[in-house]
């Protein structure tokens, strides 16, 4: 296909799932059977970039939307802020929007929220976006709003099946091999929020830690101390509730 067809492909996708609705506890159709893209069970999470990454992977199959994405096949980020890095890293990090890109917000004091640009006209960027106020809506915004991080150029040579791609980055070289990201990880304590807190709470959920009813909510409350402290003796590190270098490691 030209890269015409495949941005036309990715938005008619998007168009068609205005108006899906998640379930209880953030239960959504687009994280089902998607383990072999992320290596973890990413259902019941915040969904807007596990949206994206499944339009990706329904228009052009997962071997394809890893390239078009710049993401490791079985290290797909359900993270805003880390699916952005993967752009940056590449160089594929834009400040001017066109159809078919991935969309990055500011949102709760950092790059928390994405959306698939379907049209930009008339000074306006037009946005489909996975979990918005718990559904898939339209929305718009002004080109160059305070709001909107930047926006990731998919790799669309890939999909053009012409010409030759950028080479991919060092560590991705070898089939299946996955690609690593240096990301700097704070240490956590009880009443941190934003989005580190959230990761912390989404890979507790992963290992199966409950951390009470609202789930992956960004916010490190007392079901979250529980929650860590039981994997922290379940691991064999000082239960002290800090998620620190020794407790990230075996959460990643």
């Amino acid at each position: 296909m030209t890269i015409s067809e495949a941005k036309q492909k990715l938005v008619a996708w998007a168009t068609a799932q205005l108006g899906c609705a998640e379930g209880a506890d953030n239960w959504n159709k687009y994280a089902q059977n998607k383990t072999d893209a992320y290596g973890w069970n990413v259902q019941n999470q915040p969904w807007c970039d596990v949206f994206v990454d499944a339009g990706f992977i329904e228009c052009f199959g997962l071997d394809l939307a890893a390239r078009l994405t710049y993401q490791p096949k079985g290290g797909f980020s359900a993270l805003c802020s880390q699916s952005a890095q993967y752009y940056k890293n590449n160089g594929a990090w834009r400040t001017t929007p066109e159809s078919g890109d991935q969309v990055f917000f500011y949102f709760s004091g950092g790059i928390n929220h994405t959306g698939i640009v379907t049209s930009v006209s008339g000074g306006v960027v037009y946005t489909v976006e996975g979990n918005a106020s718990d559904s898939v809506r339209r929305c718009a915004y002004a080109v160059g709003s305070a709001c909107i991080a930047g926006y990731g150029r998919p790799r669309w040579a890939a999909a053009e099946g012409a010409g030759e791609d950028p080479p991919p980055p060092p560590e991705a070289e070898k089939e299946g091999q996955r690609c690593s990201v240096t990301v700097t990880l704070p240490v956590l304590s009880y009443g941190d929020e934003g989005e580190y807190v959230m990761l912390m709470q989404q890979r507790l959920i992963a290992k199966g830690c409950s951390c009470g009813p609202w789930g992956a909510d960004g916010e490190y409350g007392g079901g979250t101390r529980e929650a860590l402290l039981h994997f922290q003796r379940e691991n064999g590190l000082e239960a002290d509730g800090v998620c620190g270098r020794l407790s990230w490691t075996k959460l990643l």
